[in-house]
């Protein structure tokens, strides 16, 4: 199915695990897709996504920046409107993780979720909407997590910026719906990516245990979620959470996880 031929699409994040995935699943459906990456180690990654995207079927193009750096996110999307004119749907996928005990959590980790979590997608949501609202179409996608809504021990940083995410998401699509952009917040569960790679077993187990499908989720259930977000098909959707976490979040107990 190539319902998103002739858009042009940025995901954030997107050399390596579920940003590759959904990069991919964008361009099997035609998108031009943009592949962004953070530094020269990732650089390989972002050659094998974009390799990848080219046996598709469909094009793109890799930048390397940093998007918490806003000067680096200003020079990536004059770039990007330089060779395409336009972007479509932007998925800010960036992420990472810092996660401690609050008693022990230094400021350092504190300050750099929030760079890479929020500032980051006020700078690459900044950089696209005006183009967005004047052509009158659009889709941002921001990925965010389960952990907004599900307390985990050891992560008040990414919990509470992924939560501000989803403000961020209602807020803005209330601003931009009647100029014909849509904005919406994917909360995944788990889902196996480079970031969960240090999980011991007993935490995967104890996860299993308390998701009511009793796995994780597979990437490409993530990304078809994306792709139908960004479709026509979705054209009546914005302003919502659509979380995928195989009912973890519908969980009424204490989940009893023990940071390792």
């Amino acid at each position: 199915m190539r319902d998103l031929e002739n858009r042009v699409a940025v995901v954030t994040g997107s050399s390596r695990g579920l940003g590759r995935v959904m990069a991919e699943d964008l361009a099997a459906r035609g998108a031009t897709v943009v592949v962004n990456h953070v530094s020269n180690k990732s650089a390989p990654l972002a050659e094998e996504t974009l390799e990848r995207i080219r046996e598709l079927g469909s094009d793109g193009q890799i930048i390397q920046a940093d998007v918490s750096d806003p000067l680096q996110v200003q020079k990536m999307f004059t770039k990007i409107f330089k060779d395409y004119k336009r972007v479509d749907i932007l998925v800010n996928n960036a992420g990472l993780t810092r996660d401690d005990y609050f008693l022990m959590m230094r400021a350092e980790s504190w300050h750099k979720l929030m760079e890479v979590h929020l500032d980051a997608v006020y700078h690459c949501s900044k950089a696209v909407i005006r183009q967005m609202c004047a052509a009158k179409r659009g889709v941002i996608i921001n990925i965010g997590s389960g952990s907004a809504l599900v307390a985990m021990p050891g992560q008040v940083n990414y919990s509470a910026t992924k939560a501000g995410l989803l403000g961020f998401t209602r807020s803005l699509a209330r601003e931009v719906a009647d100029k014909g952009v849509r904005v919406l917040h994917v909360a995944p569960g788990f889902f196996k990516s480079y970031m969960t790679d240090t999980l011991t077993p007993e935490f995967v187990s104890e996860t299993f245990r308390m998701t009511p499908l009793q796995r994780w989720g597979h990437a490409d259930e993530l990304a078809r979620t994306v792709a139908y977000l960004v479709s026509d098909d979705a054209a009546y959707m914005t302003g919502q959470s659509i979380v995928i976490d195989g009912g973890r979040g519908a969980v009424e107990a204490d989940l009893g996880f023990v940071l390792n």
